[in-house]
């Protein structure tokens, strides 16, 4: 059996815990019935999977793991691997996969996206898939992971009306510039106040890699998820080198590395 499952940024700007698009890295699969837990770890993280229970180890199955996806940075590994062990071990369904995941994640933006690719807006009830604008994608992949958990224990339990506000009006404003395919409303719709400033000083770097990635003509950047890694959309002729900008910034911080979004989600094959 293999399954493949592609990496997830979440939020995408002001979205926070209600959109994400599943991206071209990914995890791959291949295992076999087996008495007992056997596996091999292959590409990114695989020194930490040989060292740390996961969500394979859990499965009576032999087999190899094949990761693209860099861990702990926010680009939703522990939801692709979450998703890859229930295809694994449970008859084929999406939606029953991405409930299992979701909760053990706690939340179901980078799980939703994975499962089904594209850009989605996700709720408890809701799982819609916005058209793909084509846009490049410039990513600075942070060195140094940092735990979803610490990032999320920094926010605050309550927002004033006005944060509260300003992020509604920019999550409207970036569904209209994906519908619409207009990049120049970027640069305002990925403003956030809900997540990004309570957790910049766990990664102060981040804020100048997001102002060089716009100076150097990304129509917008934000952080991956909970961070620290950052997304700059642009034209896909520019990402190379806003990619390479972010990372001349704070070469000791990440990498650069290009992408695109994937409408492709995960899928098995027997």
């Amino acid at each position: 059996m293999r399954v493949k499952v592609p990496a997830s940024i979440a939020n995408i700007g002001p979205g926070f815990d209600c959109m994400a698009m599943a991206i071209d890295l990914w995890l791959e699969v291949v295992a076999n019935e087996s008495e007992r837990p056997a596996w091999d770890y292959e590409g990114e993280g695989a020194d930490y999977l040989y060292a740390h229970e996961n969500p394979f180890t859990r499965l009576t199955l032999r087999g190899r793991v094949r990761s693209e996806i860099p861990l702990g940075v926010g680009l939703g590994s522990s939801a692709a691997a979450r998703l890859a062990a229930s295809a694994l071990m449970s008859p084929w369904d999406v939606k029953s996969h991405v409930v299992d995941a979701g909760a053990d994640e706690g939340h179901y933006d980078n799980v939703a996206a994975s499962a089904a690719g594209g850009i989605r807006i996700v709720s408890e009830k809701v799982d819609e898939k916005l058209p793909n604008p084509g846009w490049g994608l410039a990513l600075f992949i942070a060195h140094q992971p940092l735990p979803t958990e610490k990032a999320r224990q920094v926010l605050p339990d309550s927002v004033s009306l006005g944060d509260a506000t300003f992020n509604a009006s920019r999550t409207a404003l970036l569904v209209r510039a994906i519908m619409s395919k207009r990049p120049a409303l970027l640069g305002e719709a990925l403003r956030d106040r809900l997540h990004q400033p309570h957790r910049l000083h766990l990664y102060p770097w981040v804020e100048e890699v997001i102002h060089v990635a716009e100076a150097a003509g990304a129509y917008g950047a934000a952080i991956c998820g909970a961070g620290p890694s950052v997304f700059a959309f642009c034209a896909p002729s520019q990402a190379a080198r806003i990619a390479k900008a972010m990372e001349d910034s704070h070469p000791l911080r990440g990498r650069a590395l290009v992408t695109r979004i994937t409408d492709k989600g995960m899928f098995r094959t027997l």
